[in-house]
């Protein structure tokens, strides 16, 4: 048990095994709890904000820390203040939104997401393309976290667009996404983010073909951890970390031990430093159960 000291994991297509669901599987639920109980510390690591994590996680005695909204949040589990805010000012995220129009003229008012303190927003045009998505058969197991809190009902804001809640708003930004029509729309939008002189250092996230998730340049989920890690006088080297997806990938930056899932998409896989089986297979357990001996 002593090999670790924190264990941190993402939520959808990691621990949640459907876009739909509301719990951890037990067998998961149970190896984390021992490893709690053994004195590791245990971090969701997750594109949400802490409000749409919903009471199983957050009410869970067996959660320590907190890293959301990609990594721009770090906040104990159970009350007190976020030891770590990296926004980004409204500013800079008009400058982000212009910009992705200009390459892709349709991103209007149809495919974003923002999240601020206490908001968490998503413009009426994502909501129907996801509520009518069609299920893609039980063998898929990865899937975005946008995706899993429409098709499980979350509470969230529905706005009319993105530039009515930037207007509305007072406080800085934790994230925003956009979902571009085609990959290659996604490829040059992201190419001209990246070279833009107008909007800021970014940090650019794929969570799928054509979601693109943004935030502060250096504001990842990776450099969360290490946040986490100092504040808790933690070696990173006895930290680690499961994920599947693109805003996962930032944990192999770290000093970490990256687990990436069996159901991982292969970029994930390729920096990874392990892989264990996929969500469906109780991926976490079995590879906590190994490597920390809770069996």
């Amino acid at each position: 048990m002593a090999k670790f000291d924190l264990i941190a994991f993402d939520l959808d297509g990691t621990v949640f095994p459907e876009p739909s669901a509301k719990s951890i599987r037990p067998r998961v639920v149970a190896a984390l709890q021992a490893a709690h109980d053994a004195g590791v510390i245990t971090a969701v690591a997750s594109g949400r904000t802490v409000g749409m994590l919903g009471p199983t996680l957050t009410g869970a005695p067996w959660v320590d820390w907190l890293i959301t909204v990609n990594g721009a949040c770090v906040s104990p589990a159970h009350g007190g203040d976020a030891v770590s805010e990296r926004m980004m000012p409204r500013e800079q995220v008009r400058a982000v939104v212009s910009c992705i129009r200009s390459v892709a003229p349709g991103a209007g008012d149809n495919g974003w997401s923002l999240f601020a303190p206490g908001h968490a927003c998503f413009d009426r045009g994502l909501n129907e393309r996801f509520r009518e998505r069609l299920p893609e058969g039980p063998e898929r197991e990865s899937f975005s976290f946008v995706e899993s809190v429409l098709a499980e009902g979350g509470k969230v804001e529905e706005i009319d667009g993105i530039d009515t809640i930037l207007g509305e708003l007072t406080a800085d930004i934790y994230k925003i996404g956009c979902m571009l029509d085609t990959v290659e729309l996604f490829d040059a939008t992201c190419r001209e983010l990246t070279a833009s002189a107008h909007t800021g250092g970014l940090e650019l996230a794929s969570v799928g073909p054509t979601e693109l998730e943004i935030t502060k340049a250096g504001v990842n989920k990776g450099s969360a951890l290490g946040i986490l890690c100092r504040h808790l006088g933690i070696d990173e080297h006895r930290a680690v970390a499961f994920g599947d997806s693109g805003n996962d990938a930032t944990f192999a930056d770290s000093a970490c031990t990256f687990v990436a899932m069996g159901n991982a998409t292969p970029e994930i896989k390729a920096v990874a430093d392990d892989i264990c089986p996929s969500v469906k297979q109780d991926g976490v357990a079995v590879w906590l159960e190994d490597h920390l001996g809770l069996v």
